[in-house]
């Protein structure tokens, strides 16, 4: 019998997700507009903002559904994570026009939602990462805050 501990796997498919994610994200940043411009451009531009949007947020589904499985995360983030992912999901294509109407600050939003989900996504799949801290206060502290951050946006995307 060997005393050694279990070797565990290089997470490829982790990595691969990460990558997709990051493609995504960097491609709904660059197609947000802080102008509205007009025509056919605008349109297409919008489209292609929704489109990358809508493709980061099944990205960022998928990596949660992997840190789930693969890694440790309490069922009640789970159960949260399905109401609050939509919630984000609008409170980002909302920040997002908000920034084409010359709201420029508004990019915090889809900046920081995206994110801090996928770095939620990474810690529950990595256990170095949840060592780091307990599990109940990381997931309580990151989905209170993705509920501030999305109410936040959807509330001023209301107001203004």
């Amino acid at each position: 019998m060997s005393d050694q501990a279990p070797q565990v796997a290089f997470p490829f498919g982790t990595v691969l997700l990460l990558a997709i994610f990051f493609a995504l994200y960097v491609a709904m940043l660059g197609t947000t507009s802080f102008s509205t411009g007009i025509g056919d451009a605008s349109f297409g531009q919008a489209i292609a903002s929704l489109f990358f949007t809508v493709g980061l947020w099944i990205a960022l589904i998928v990596l949660l559904v992997n840190g789930a499985l693969m890694g440790e995360m309490p069922r009640w983030a789970g159960i949260v994570a399905v109401f609050l992912m939509p919630f984000s999901g609008a409170a980002t294509i909302a920040a997002i026009d908000m920034c084409s109407r010359h709201m420029k600050w508004a990019i915090i939003f889809p900046v920081v939602l995206p994110l801090l989900i996928a770095l939620y996504a990474l810690w529950a799949r990595t256990p170095k990462l949840r060592a780091t801290f307990g599990i109940e206060a990381m997931s309580a502290g990151v989905w209170a805050l993705v509920l501030v951050l999305s109410g936040a946006a959807l509330l001023t995307a209301s107001i203004l």
